[in-house]
């Protein structure tokens, strides 16, 4: 018993014996590659020893200056070398080996005077997410394998003396937020980023060509002067149309010795001109011709009454009536609807507004403000001044009695968070709504093209959260009670739906105007549910964070992406982090809850007054 007793005794210490071993192995490791990596960046020396980098310490435990260790304190996350007087060069091997050691992050080189090239190595770095190489005088050509770096967020390579081509399918980093290349020798064209989801670009003073990528107007003119070859906005110069295609050759001349050579190419003359004059007059003809359907549907679809020719016809049919003016969109036919829903516009809100008349409607100027899949919306002024925003209906199947009844359900369910309707007319060919005209515009124009500049704090955009909720759970609460639960939900939530009162309270407009039993979403015709409110929301709630629109770009996949990384912060709109630390952790929450809120499993989705509860928690 005591013989077995010592055997595992011994083979205990054996084992603690080898992890120190190993443990000091790696140790050991670690301390020669950073070593020869920092000898290699400059020629003094002493530079290990000014830094304090000494062959008997460890890198992690005894915090190294310069080093960032992960949490392991096995492995490096950070390397930070800047103003050092670094005059060397980037060791493309001992940099590999250094990321294969660990999941290194951060490799910062700024302003020194490091010298030659960017190894092709570095692809090896996959972990890499911010590289900071700004202000020295690294040259050569980008390496072909730096688009590897998919993780990569910030890359700042400005003020150094860079040539070449940048590598085309850089722009497949999805995260990248940051690329700033000014002031080196690059050639040909940019990259095709995406602009609306960069934070910080900046190719100026250098030799680039062609046309600067889509949206690029987000930015100043500053950040891409001094490339007389690019063209597009921001820039004031435009670029050029396409170059237009080869004329056809017909046929081949005959050699211009032979006589009859002559005598072909005149007969070849004759058709070409012939055959251009009847493809001349056929092109005039089809012109025509488009003109006048143009012409035709524009009349027939344009905006409410507006013009001399829409009031003459006004006029003239009023004439031979002797009833007053009806719109295209009435037609005299609606007057005695099968349907037995009335003609005339039904008014609902009545704190204080004078009766507004459906002919005054119509002849009133409309402005056309957008199209969408579910109908036109136009602003239209009153004689008076009074301003109103008329949603007008197209491809809905309900009848008239069902529209009405729907209406004046949600009229029931009135919260101050969701704007009311004014009124609404049907007929059997047309069904209008109309609301008051929000002058303070909507969440998406303050989000996303804020041209005035008004300042959009975290507190405003908590409110704004808070306020959407709080009236999403009302109306979901409140029509599902009132037996309309198939149409309980908003249908189409999005920022341009949030306008802002006059005091930049939300406003969740068109309310259930789209939430039919068979409502289009994601692309998919699936039965509405009120989940898809809160999917949306959730969307809504990540543009509030992160200050970036979500049309025409998977906002989620982004923001999982990144949050994936272990990068959260990144996410969030710079405009919006302080010192607070209370603003930040409330930012977190409010991440957290539009995550659950696009859960793929539908069923794993909160309920609305759940969202709201966790919203409104925060505000407190």
């Amino acid at each position: 018993m005591e013989v077995s007793l010592m055997r595992l005794l011994l083979l205990s210490l054996l084992l603690l014996l080898l992890t120190k071993s190993t443990s000091s192995q790696n140790s050991n490791d670690l301390n020669i590659t950073l070593t020869s990596f920092l000898k290699k960046l400059s020629t003094n020396p002493r530079i290990d020893q000014e830094l304090g980098w000494t062959p008997a310490s460890d890198p992690c435990r005894d915090r190294w200056k310069g080093i960032a260790c992960n949490k392991d304190g096995k492995s490096v996350r950070a390397l930070v070398l800047e103003s050092l007087k670094l005059d060397g060069s980037i060791d493309g091997t001992l940099l590999s080996h250094l990321c294969n050691s660990g999941p290194l992050s951060i490799l910062s080189l700024q302003d020194n005077a490091l010298n030659r090239g960017l190894p092709s190595e570095i692809s090896s770095c996959t972990r890499l997410t911010h590289v900071y190489l700004s202000n020295n005088r690294l040259s050569g050509s980008l390496p072909s394998s730096l688009p590897s770096l998919k993780s990569l967020k910030r890359l700042e390579i400005s003020h150094n003396n860079f040539s070449g081509n940048i590598p085309s399918n850089m722009s497949r980093i999805s995260g990248i937020l940051t690329f700033l290349s000014n002031n080196n020798h690059f050639t040909g064209s940019i990259p095709d980023f995406s602009m609306n989801f960069m934070d910080e670009f900046d190719v100026s003073f250098n030799q680039f060509s062609g046309s600067v990528p889509a949206n690029s107007e987000k930015f100043p003119v500053s950040r891409f002067v001094g490339n007389p070859g690019l063209c597009g906005k921001p820039l004031s110069v435009a670029c050029p149309p396409p170059p237009s295609p080869p004329p056809l050759i017909l046929s081949s001349p005959l050699p211009p010795s032979s006589p009859s050579s002559h005598k072909s190419k005149r007969t070849l003359m004759s058709k070409v001109v012939m055959v251009s004059g009847y493809v001349l007059l056929a092109l005039v003809i089809i012109l025509f011709l488009a003109y006048r359907c143009l012409k035709k549907k524009k009349n027939k679809n344009g905006p409410l009454y507006k013009g001399e020719i829409k009031e003459k016809k006004i006029a003239e049919s009023s004439e031979k009536s002797g009833n007053p003016s009806r719109s295209e969109y009435s037609i005299s036919s609606a007057a005695h609807s099968s349907e037995g829903v009335s003609t005339s516009l039904v008014m609902l809100k009545k704190d204080g507004c004078k009766d507004l008349k459906f002919e005054e409607l119509l002849r009133a100027p409309a402005e056309l403000l957008g199209k969408g899949r579910f109908g036109s919306l136009y602003k239209v002024v009153i004689n008076g001044g009074a301003e109103y925003a008329v949603k007008r209906i197209k491809d809905w199947s309900l009848s008239g009695d069902e529209f009405k009844n729907k209406i004046m359900k949600m009229d029931q369910a009135r919260h101050p968070n969701v704007l009311p309707i004014t009124a609404f007319y049907c007929s059997k060919q047309e069904k209008l709504v109309v609301y008051d005209f929000q002058k303070n515009g909507s969440l998406y124009r303050l989000l996303h093209d804020n041209k005035e500049s008004r300042p959009f704090t975290w507190k405003s955009r908590l409110n704004v959260a808070a306020g959407i909720s709080a009236g999403l759970s009302f109306m979901h609460r409140s029509l599902a009670n009132s037996g309309a639960a198939t149409t309980a939900g908003h249908g189409n939530l999005k920022c341009s739906n949030i306008l802002l009162s006059s005091t930049m309270d939300p406003l969740i407009s068109e309310y259930g105007l789209t939430a039919l039993p068979t409502h289009r979403h994601a692309g998919k015709t699936q039965p509405f549910s009120p989940t898809n409110d809160v999917y949306d929301l959730g969307v809504i709630f990540l543009e509030l964070l992160t200050g970036k629109p979500s049309h025409g770009f998977n906002l989620a996949q982004w923001v999982h992406s990144v949050v994936r990384e272990e990068w959260t912060v990144e996410v969030f709109d710079k405009s919006l982090l302080s010192d607070e630390e209370m603003v930040e952790e409330t930012m977190m929450r409010l991440l957290q809850v539009a995550l659950q809120c696009m859960n793929g499993d539908v069923n794993a989705r909160p309920s609305m007054a759940e969202v709201a509860a966790n919203v409104a928690g925060m505000m407190e």
